[in-house]
């Protein structure tokens, strides 16, 4: 009988132990536009918080989100809805005018986390939702 408790046992304290994250995650979101304030309007428009490579998170998980037509956005880890990592990141953008990417709607340099011109502090807590003015290509 004991045989059996034991492999029962490890595998309810495994399933248990695979809820939610413990880490805590904060909501994020923002707008993002052309100087004139249009929206980059394509197939694929997206924004993505990528770690800072000097940042104090201990966990660097990038966040991404879709750039609606109204040029909103909401940030995303791993499932709709759970936010953002606190910590220091490299905001940069996929934006194409279809899913191939032949056409790219944004200067290079708004396309890499290595090259974007854009760096932002995620607090705990509360966020004021952030802003980013783009250039057209």
């Amino acid at each position: 009988m004991l045989r059996f408790l034991s492999p029962l046992f490890l595998l309810t304290s495994i399933l248990v132990g695979c809820g939610d994250s413990p880490i805590d995650m904060v909501s994020v979101s923002g707008t993002a536009a052309f100087e004139d304030g249009s929206v980059p309007q394509g197939e694929v428009v997206q924004v993505v918080f990528e770690p800072a490579s000097d940042g104090p998170q201990a966990i660097k998980k990038a966040a991404s989100g879709d750039i609606g037509p109204d040029g909103h956005f909401e940030l995303m880890t791993r499932r709709p809805g759970d936010g953002v990592i606190p910590g220091k990141y490299k905001v940069f953008f996929i934006a194409h005018k279809t899913m191939m990417g032949q056409e790219p709607l944004l200067p290079a340099r708004f396309n890499s986390a290595d090259q974007t011109p854009f760096e932002v502090t995620v607090e705990d807590g509360d966020n004021e939702p952030f802003s980013f003015t783009l250039q057209k290509q």
